[in-house]
């Protein structure tokens, strides 16, 4: 599919742009450093709520908002973020237990920050997470360092299934918002929909953002694709003062980022549809 030239954007499909990468930079953006801080970040919140966030996480969303509104001098941003349940994921802490024992590192700070986390403010973690943290506690200084070397193969694998997730939920949103289509076929190429917006704002072809959506859209519509929601207040150095909220995708579930469709198997099946109704 050609993609149109800058120049056909319409003022209202400029607008989605913007919007688009205003929306993907207070997630975090789509690079490796990010995908990890944000993977711990989500996974660590559905494990039990509340949950302290790394500061590099916070500083990336941070710096973009900043960055938006540098014209009015000095801009201080603070993040709170809204409760939750505090309820522990007994299914999601067995499975990042198993993964941590197999030599996942990713997993393995997870349960070591969220053990930590839980003393810091006074609580016991679980027993299951009481034990895998006084199993590495014990654990020589040798058998630490070999653990931390093993390869790690996660980190590839979040990063890739990171950002196709975020853009299957950004191109949810924007269509949303913008009332469009979230992609476009032969009949419709003179309209730009979700995901070519998507693509023109990350600069990422059309075809890897609707590989992204058709991957993800059957939960990317749905409220369990957001773990948590944040106040961001935006000061600026002459006292005014600017609110909004900002949801957080959920990334570690098993709901979402572990389990997309069979891609092979929804072209096939989209390809069977417009044989049979085609026109004869």
């Amino acid at each position: 599919m050609k993609e149109d030239s800058e120049p056909t954007l319409s003022p209202s499909e400029r607008m989605a742009v913007e919007y688009t990468q205003k929306l993907i930079k207070q997630r975090g953006g789509l690079s490796l450093e990010y995908s990890l801080d944000y993977w711990r970040f989500s996974t660590k919140a559905e494990l039990r709520e509340p949950v302290e966030a790394d500061e590099r996480f916070l500083q990336g969303i941070k710096d973009a908002i900043i960055k938006e509104h540098k014209e009015h001098g000095e801009v201080e941003v603070p993040v709170y973020f809204l409760p939750g349940p505090g309820k522990w994921n007994e299914e999601l802490a067995a499975k990042l237990i198993a993964d941590a024992k197999q030599g996942d590192a990713d997993a393995d700070q997870v349960l070591r920050e969220t053990a930590a986390e839980c003393l810091e403010r006074g609580e016991l973690p679980p027993k299951p997470l009481v034990d895998y943290a006084a199993t590495y506690l014990r654990a020589a200084a040798s058998s630490r360092k070999k653990a931390r070397q093993q390869p790690n193969s996660s980190k590839q694998l979040h990063k890739t299934k990171y950002r196709d997730w975020i853009l299957a939920l950004t191109v949810h949103d924007v269509a949303r918002h913008f009332n469009l289509d979230r992609t476009r076929n032969r009949a419709t190429t003179e309209r730009h929909c979700g995901c070519s917006i998507v693509a023109r704002a990350t600069k990422l072809s059309e075809k890897t953002v609707q590989n992204a959506w058709h991957d993800y859209e059957r939960v990317a519509s749905q409220r369990k694709a957001y773990v948590r929601q944040a106040m961001v207040s935006v000061v600026t150095a002459d006292g005014a003062q600017k609110h909004f909220m900002v949801r957080f995708p959920r990334v570690g579930s098993a709901e979402t980022m572990s389990r997309p469709s069979n891609r092979k198997a929804e072209r096939a099946k989209r390809n069977r549809l417009r044989r049979k109704h085609r026109p004869r």
